[in-house]
């Protein structure tokens, strides 16, 4: 597990080169309150296009002796070196199929890591970005999550959930089924 002492500052570095939103499962180890996290975090650049100026990663990556790669979808991926371990940070931008609407990225909050403070997007909006990918370990985490919520640990918004789901236009509809079918109650 990587603490969120190094989490924090390791984002606080990569802040020098846009502002930008946590959109990945980091939010939900956030919300639980966990120590840390045991995966990657994924953040999405508010200031700048990943890529149209992942060259600028680069050159953070390598001021810093950090290892620069691409993630699936050929944003910037940089993996950084931290006391426990090896942190994966991956850059994302609405390219192919990856999209986060803007109203997503506005209505994120600021939530403490480490010494830092950084916008992080909201449970329900990270439950509709999986819930658009829906890949096999999407819809695994999002019956986690239902799990966390059925225990008391986590707490949505369904209102929310079903209005920010039309923010994803003509993948709403599909979106919403998804959600419903594994068993998310939408207003």
């Amino acid at each position: 597990m990587i603490s969120f002492n190094s989490v924090g500052e390791v984002l606080e570095k990569l802040r020098k080169i846009s502002d930008f939103v946590i959109i990945g499962d980091t939010v939900v180890d956030l919300l639980l309150k966990r120590k840390g996290t045991e995966s990657d975090v994924d953040v999405f650049p508010t200031e700048i296009s990943a890529i149209a100026e992942g060259e600028k990663y680069r050159e953070l990556a390598e001021e810093n002796n950090w290892d620069f790669g691409s993630t699936p979808i050929d944003t910037p991926r940089i993996v950084v070196p931290v006391e426990e371990g090896q942190l994966q940070v991956d850059i994302y931008d609405n390219i192919q199929d990856f999209f986060v609407p803007q109203e997503i990225l506005n209505s994120a909050e600021d939530m403490k890591i480490g010494k830092f403070s950084f916008k992080v997007i909201k449970l329900e909006d990270y439950i509709l970005l999986k819930a658009n990918a829906y890949r096999e370990e999407d819809e695994d985490e999002l019956k986690g999550i239902l799990y966390y919520i059925a225990e008391g640990k986590l707490k949505i918004n369904n209102e929310y959930l079903e209005k920010h789901a039309e923010l994803f236009e003509e993948n709403a509809d599909s979106i919403k089924q998804r959600l419903e079918d594994i068993g998310f109650k939408l207003s």
